[in-house]
């Protein structure tokens, strides 16, 4: 019942829904609260304090972990995926731990609730990467739509690079001068995966149904019978003749038993 609710219209719908709500609550963030955040140096976690960051942030962000909590329950579309539903339902834990413990303030530092903040943020975008990787690798031989196929490989090529630009200006901010612009590759991630999101939400309407053997046909039981049906309930000369001469056939074979049992010693 679960797994049905999961792969019905509604739960499709929902999906996207969901990543388009998250996308959509971004982009007002960064149109409303551009005098407060600098969208090139500050983290993305910077508009959750302030108007209307505070609550559009963790909407945002739980909207996206809720597409990936249907990904996980509804599937990818794809042969042997239970790893890579895994690892979406992972991420949407992730996402849940990033909405509920905001980010540090300046005054208050690297507080405990922003460490959990900082890493589980950080873990659902590595997940997601990793999903990306292994839906690429396994679309290359399934019957995939090409447009989600090579979507997939971008996807996994962009966000493996952004990821690993994002972690060099996080850990090493003085290497190519990264924290001053760390803010970029942390927004880009952000549109990449959520990409991904969509896609597999677009490709999960895909179920896989196992080639069936086709089974002959039934033989009547009886000729007469199949005669009267195929006439309306009156038995055709064809009909009549096919089951006589059936009836003779098997009448012989059951005669020449007895008389052949006999000549064996």
């Amino acid at each position: 019942m679960i797994q049905n609710l999961f792969r019905s219209r509604a739960a499709e719908v929902t999906a996207m829904a969901a990543v388009a709500a998250s996308q959509a609550g971004f982009a007002v963030m960064h149109l409303t609260q551009s005098g407060a955040v600098d969208p090139v140096a500050t983290p993305v976690s910077s508009y959750a304090l302030t108007w209307p960051g505070i609550l559009l942030f963790p909407a945002s962000v739980l909207a996206l972990a809720l597409a990936c909590a249907i990904l996980a329950g509804r599937g990818v579309g794809l042969a042997r995926e239970g790893f890579i539903r895994f690892l979406l339902g992972s991420t949407a834990v992730m996402l849940l731990c990033a909405a509920v413990f905001r980010t540090g303030t300046p005054e208050s530092g690297l507080t405990w609730w922003a460490q959990i903040h900082r890493y589980t943020a950080g873990a659902a975008f590595v997940l997601l990467t990793v999903v990306a990787a292994l839906c690429a690798i396994r679309m290359k031989d399934a019957d995939v739509p090409d447009w989600v196929r090579r979507g997939t490989w971008w996807v996994t090529g962009l966000a493996a690079l952004t990821f690993l630009t994002t972690t060099l200006n996080t850990f090493l901010p003085g290497f190519l001068d990264g924290g001053d612009w760390r803010g970029v590759g942390q927004r880009v991630l952000l549109v990449v995966l959520s990409a991904l999101v969509w896609i597999l939400v677009a490709n999960s309407t895909r179920v896989t149904v196992p080639a069936r053997t086709a089974r002959p046909a039934a033989v009547p039981a009886s000729a007469d019978r199949s005669g009267a049906v195929a006439t309306g309930g009156t038995a055709s000369p064809i009909g009549a003749a096919s089951s006589g001469v059936t009836a003779a056939v098997a009448g012989a074979v059951v005669d020449a038993v007895p008389a052949l049992a006999g000549t064996r010693s």
